[in-house]
């Protein structure tokens, strides 16, 4: 290595860089804010200057700088109602925010506001707007929420994929809980309900169908379709959910359930604030049994699935420096100095074998029951390191902790050091079942804290960038970058 490249790698530099992410501008921050952008809107469709209509609700929906895409785009959703009037209706507005040096659409509305084809352009946010038709990416949604339809599809299709289900009969059809990202994904959970002669069959009574704009729902199914093939399919140490269908033409994923009393995020937060002696002991003992479930799923034998390494993650964060870097240039080299560092650390540390992998894999991801725990979400399923899950798995743990001991009033300093212990516990128990580095740990959560710290501009939630840089700093003192 160079002289020139080593002092740019060093702790001066790397707080240097750091320091530049962590002030957004104004006009970034303010369509991200609700109540900016319902007086903004009040300024520009006539229908609420007047009063005819007013906005009872406005919720900002996953604004994100996509790859490709001229500034940040997505959607917000409003309840409109007529003044006076009970009752309202949900509109869903797309959006883009122009950066600074684009160009941008004439401040004029056009259309009625709420209805198709309404348009408008509020340059005080940058922010261009328009009436969103039913969602394009989520052809599934209609017949997944019609109980009826939602019936007929879910009888056809988990009786063709299903051998154990071949004569399934659904008499009736709930929709019980509903969850929906516009443009990316919807998840369904249904009662169902059958005749009185096909009473004790073991068909599931909960059925959940999550459909994705993208490729994710198949991977999730081929990924528990093999996990079902390992000895995890017993249930002894981890319950995963049948994998019941996939439908290629909606994109439908169809899945059996999880028992579920509360998540592990759930009971980690409650224990925390109440200091409770039975609930930090209920703690504990979910945290052990989720180690061993994670070292279970680990080492199952599956061999399925994309293999992401280090590397990877490393070039995945530049791409995303480099998408940033397009509308805020003063944003390119940033990072650079501390990525360098990383990069030399990791030629340093050899990596550990490619297991199966979960690779989301966090507290709410961990369901309890009893004595029994269950792994959910497997979208992104595939093959890493164990360090991959582990570290995103402690992170997430200690940060929750950390939130939850601040809530009961616990000082900073004692409320680091005991959400720290949570994270040392957790990879100590997993040590009890498989070796791992933890040199490996420390550098895939670094990547995942700078990870956090560049959504909170791609997903334009600046005010989230004190307490994650924060978190980020205090990692890299903790393994000697900073």
């Amino acid at each position: 290595m160079s002289a020139t490249a080593r002092l740019l790698d060093t702790p001066e530099a790397v707080a240097e860089g750091l320091r530049r992410l962590t002030h957004a501008p104004e006009w970034l921050g303010a369509p991200g804010r609700p109540d900016q952008v319902r007086a903004g809107l009040e300024r520009y469709a006539p229908e609420l200057v007047t009063g005819a209509l007013e906005v009872r609700r406005l919720e900002v929906r996953r604004l994100r700088l996509k790859k490709g895409s001229e500034g940040w785009t997505g959607q917000y959703e409003l309840e409109l109602g007529r003044a006076g009037e009970a009752g309202g209706r949900v509109v869903m507005l797309q959006a883009r925010v122009v950066p600074p040096g684009f160009a941008e659409p004439d401040a004029v509305a056009t259309g009625a506001f709420g209805e198709p084809g309404w348009r408008a352009y509020l340059p005080e946010l940058r922010l261009e707007l328009q009436t969103q038709p039913e969602d394009p990416a989520l052809p599934a949604l209609p017949a997944l929420t019609d109980p009826e339809r939602a019936r007929e599809l879910l009888e056809r299709a988990i009786r063709a994929a299903a051998p154990r289900y071949a004569d399934l009969r659904i008499a009736s059809c709930f929709v019980k809980a509903l969850r929906y990202k516009p443009g990316s994904r919807a998840t369904v959970v249904y009662r169902l309900g059958y005749g009185p002669g096909d009473a004790g069959r073991g068909w599931p009574e909960i059925v959940v169908a999550k459909t994705y704009s993208g490729s994710k729902g198949k991977n999730a199914y081929d990924g528990m379709a093999a996990l079902w093939a390992s000895p995890l399919a017993t249930g002894d140490v981890v319950t995963v959910a049948e994998p019941l269908a996939y439908l290629p033409d909606l994109k439908v994923l169809l899945q059996g359930p999880i028992a579920e009393e509360r998540t592990l995020e759930d009971l980690l937060r409650a224990a925390l604030r109440s200091g409770d002696s039975a609930e930090l002991a209920a703690l504990d003992e979910a945290m052990d049994k989720t180690a061993a479930g994670l070292a279970a799923l680990h080492y199952s034998g599956v061999a399925y699935g994309e293999t992401i390494t280090w590397e990877d993650e490393l070039a995945e964060v530049r791409e995303v420096i480099g998408r940033l870097a397009v509308p805020l240039p003063e944003l390119a080299e940033a990072a650079e100095p501390l990525l360098r560092r990383l990069e030399a650390l990791a030629a340093e540390a050899l990596p550990d074998p490619v297991l199966p992998s979960h690779r989301a894999f966090r507290p709410a991801q961990v369901l309890l029951s009893g004595s029994r725990i269950g792994f959910i979400d497997f979208d992104g399923f595939g093959r890493a390191e164990a360090a991959l899950d582990l570290s995103r798995f402690v992170r997430k743990a200690r940060a929750l902790g950390f939130d939850a001991l601040q809530a009961a009033g616990v000082a900073d300093d004692g409320a680091y050091a005991r959400a720290d212990a949570i994270g040392e516990r957790f990879l100590a128990a997993y040590e009890r079942y498989a070796s791992v580095s933890r040199r490996r740990i420390e550098l895939w959560e670094a990547l995942d804290l700078l990870t956090l710290v560049l959504y909170c501009w791609t997903k334009i939630e600046p005010e989230r960038l004190p307490d994650t840089m924060l978190l980020l700093e205090r990692h890299l003192r903790r393994i000697g970058v900073l």
